[in-house]
């Protein structure tokens, strides 16, 4: 017998045997279209599902390839763009009768219908040496979403239903809108009503910040200093909130030039201004130690011109008249204010001391 009458029996048994496990391998995935192996060296197998469709409803077209000895094999299927639009899953390879197995699954929806939708032939073709196979072309009914031309088009109710009583809903309406009336009034009277806060008048807040900068402590030159810049940045920003003048930002010299360019000032309320800013310099500037008199006496000067230029006066009162301020360093200071009545009164003298023999 020679080698090729001694191979058939072989063959015979694969197949057999292949044939034999194919319902073990149905059970371990799927299920391959062939039952017995393919005679050709590729084969190619398409299936259609369903064969009539809605539109927008999808189509599964199953491809399965098989080639002998495993040889790779050039196969990508894609459906016109124009009728389908699809998506593509390729499995895995597989052994199957000695070659390889592979299955690709196109998910496709119709563009277009009613009518038939053609798929066309494909064809799967060896990378290396000669074999191919193609699949058969197919066709896809798309049905049409109206009824069929003999069946009888039924309405859907009366041609012209009667019409609802308006009634109804006027009188619903109507309770609605007045339920949020008075909905609305009750809540407008549990409101409280909120008192307006009428803001502090300029001369009530200079006066107040003087009365606190009388109680602070000046018993060191640095003190001393501050005390006379607050009392003078207590002045400005009084005549910035009284008069509108630009004070707070300026230099005494750019002040008081522009409080004489301007008449928002009696000239006798300008000239005292100027002697107490300038008084104030002093100690700021040119180390100038005022006494605790002294410091007094600024500080009712200040007041008193708060005093005599406060918004609420039916006529400005006048300050002293003087026609300059001492300065505060100097003896005469008290003497000077001593004829005003808005100057401070005499301070009392310290009691005399006593000697320890005195205290005997």
């Amino acid at each position: 017998m020679n080698a090729g009458g001694r191979c058939r029996p072989a063959r015979a048994a694969a197949r057999a045997a292949a044939a034999a496990l194919l319902p073990l391998l149905a059970g371990c995935g799927p299920t391959p279209p062939w039952r017995e192996e393919p005679a050709a060296v590729v084969a190619l197998r398409l299936q259609v599902a369903p064969a009539a469709v809605a539109p927008l409803e999808p189509v599964t077209l199953t491809f399965d390839l098989w080639t002998r000895g495993g040889a790779p094999a050039d196969f990508a299927p894609e459906l016109p763009a124009a009728d389908w639009s699809t998506t593509r899953r390729d499995e895995p390879a597989r052994p199957l009768f000695g070659g390889s197995w592979r299955r690709t699954v196109l998910q496709a929806t119709p563009k277009r219908g009613p009518g038939e939708l053609a798929i066309p032939a494909f064809t799967a073709r060896l990378r290396e040496g000669a074999g191919e196979a193609s699949s058969p072309a197919a066709a896809v009914t798309v049905r049409s979403v109206l009824a069929p031309d003999d069946d009888a088009i039924e309405a859907p109710g009366e041609p012209f239903p009667t019409p609802l009583a308006r009634w109804p809903w006027l009188l619903a309406g109507g309770a609605l809108l007045l339920g949020g009336g008075l909905l609305v009034a009750a809540n407008r009277r549990r409101r409280v009503p909120t008192l307006a806060i009428a803001p502090t008048p300029p001369h009530v807040r200079a006066l107040r910040e003087l009365e606190r900068l009388r109680q602070r402590p000046r018993a060191t030159a640095a003190e001393v200093a501050a005390f006379y810049v607050a009392v003078s940045q207590v002045l400005r920003d009084y005549l910035e909130a009284r008069f509108g003048l630009r004070a707070p930002e300026r230099t005494t010299e750019e002040f008081l030039r522009d409080l004489e360019a301007g008449d928002a000032l009696a000239k006798a309320h300008r000239a005292d201004l100027e002697a107490f800013l300038s008084q104030c310099d002093l100690v700021k500037f040119a180390a100038v130690v005022p006494s605790e008199r002294d410091h007094e006496v600024a500080w009712r000067l200040a007041a008193a011109f708060v005093e005599a230029t406060r918004g609420d006066r039916t006529a400005p009162q006048s300050l002293p008249a003087t026609a300059s301020l001492p300065s505060l360093a100097s003896p005469a200071a008290a003497s000077a204010l001593s004829a005003s009545p808005l100057a401070p009164p005499p301070l009392p003298s310290p009691p005399p001391t006593r000697s320890p023999e005195d205290r005997r």
